[in-house]
């Protein structure tokens, strides 16, 4: 995977500073990732604070 591998995933728990998300699989996402959403201005890039095995909770950096 390259920096400019897109996976899909669905946004919720979204607020001004965090956001959960849910992937076939977390271990394909990076610690820091950009994420593209139609709520969200163009371009975030988030930290991963916490992870599951199909869940991610990020802080928009």
């Amino acid at each position: 995977m390259d920096e400019h591998t897109s996976i899909g995933c669905w946004v919720h728990g979204i607020s001004a500073q965090d956001i959960e998300i849910t992937v076939p699989d977390t271990s394909l996402i990076p610690d820091v990732f950009m994420l593209t959403s139609s709520p969200l201005d163009p371009l975030k890039v988030c930290c991963t604070l916490w992870r599951t095995d199909e869940t991610i909770g990020a802080r928009f950096r």
